[in-house]
């Protein structure tokens, strides 16, 4: 398929495989998205949704969130992670239910499969991280319970969640988040935690000292009267359905990084302004089927920004996952630039 406007030919080529054998000391072999962002020292924390001990999806030491960390600034030849949340095994930073009943009904509220981190900011001493409560994947239309935010106050050792919290009514485009700091602002961009709704993206701001106050989000909208404009209600920016995300501000120009389920690609927007316009769609690492031609990647989804890219050196990490065998269940880097006019 191709995206109206969009490239055609894969931007992005591929690094390495940045978990499995390199991450199993930490008993973090099968795993997926390795969300990152940089800490208060200046290293860089990564996090990955449901991990086990052993090969693929399945098996042995499911727990999720974990996070690992990295020193690596020189992204060329890949990034190394030194250490985990939880010392010699990285253990589960935030509470998960882990219930597998799976119930997917709204009657059945307290069921929760599963917690996966979406996005994290660092504002001073203290990271954020965006979580996603997952009601059941069995779910067609209300997957998660709730997003919530969980804070750490030395470098991701220990998470603590907060009352900050958003909960699903139904479709509701603030459960899937991404979010980046610019002027004394937290951005967010966030969508249903649905890879098939057709709401899209909505955008908006909290100044960075309330950002655990619900009440002080701003929303991005348009009215009829006023135009686009904060404090109107939420407007889609882009369409959907969207799947995971990435925003990030890079030397003034805002990139959007996401997984686009219509053409199974991890495909990039920038723009000048966080309000637009956005340009087209790039797709940077394309899917394909299994055992296709190089240059097509099956069952991807993700697509996160490492915090030290820049215009002409963009690192993006990617997840894979065989859903008929359950491997490779695996994080994968990938290099690219972006066309900035």
């Amino acid at each position: 398929m191709r995206i109206p406007g969009s490239t055609t030919t894969p931007a992005a080529t591929f690094v390495k495989e940045v978990t499995g054998a390199a991450t199993r000391r930490w008993g973090v072999h099968g795993t997926d998205l390795g969300c990152p962002v940089r800490l208060a020292d200046g290293r860089f924390a990564f996090f990955f949704g449901d991990t086990f001990s052993s090969h693929g999806r399945q098996g042995r030491g499911w727990r999720s969130p974990v996070m690992l960390r990295s020193a690596t600034t020189d992204l060329r030849a890949g990034i190394e992670f030194e250490s985990a949340a939880g010392g010699r095994k990285a253990r589960e930073i935030l509470p998960n239910a882990h219930d597998v009943r799976e119930l997917p009904d709204r009657d059945s509220p307290g069921s929760e499969f599963t917690v996966v981190p979406a996005d994290a900011v660092t504002i001073d001493d203290r990271t954020y991280l965006s979580v996603v409560s997952v009601h059941s994947w069995k779910s067609a239309d209300w997957p998660t319970n709730f997003t919530y935010l969980a804070c750490s106050d030395d470098g991701g050792e220990n998470w603590h969640r907060t009352p900050a919290r958003w909960d699903n009514r139904g479709g509701s485009l603030d459960q899937l988040w991404t979010m980046e700091r610019h002027d004394g602002y937290v951005y967010v961009i966030s969508s249903a935690f649905d890879r098939t709704n057709p709401g899209g993206m909505i955008l908006r701001r909290v100044p960075e000292a309330h950002i655990l106050d619900p009440a002080a989000y701003e929303d991005w909208g348009w009215d009829p009267a006023t135009d686009w404009a904060w404090g109107q209600p939420a407007t889609p920016i882009l369409p959907g359905p969207v799947g995971e995300m990435c925003l990030r501000n890079i030397a003034g120009t805002w990139v959007l990084a996401y997984f686009d389920p219509a053409v199974h690609a991890i495909v990039t927007r920038t723009a000048e302004r966080i309000d637009g316009p956005w340009s087209e769609p790039i797709v940077q690492v394309a899917g394909g089927d299994w055992g296709a031609a190089y240059g097509t990647w099956a069952q991807i989804y993700g697509g996160y920004i490492h915090p030290a890219s820049t215009r002409d050196d963009l690192h993006l990490f990617v997840s894979q996952w065989n859903t008929t065998t359950g491997d490779p269940y695996r994080v994968l880097q990938f290099r690219t630039r972006l066309d900035v006019r």
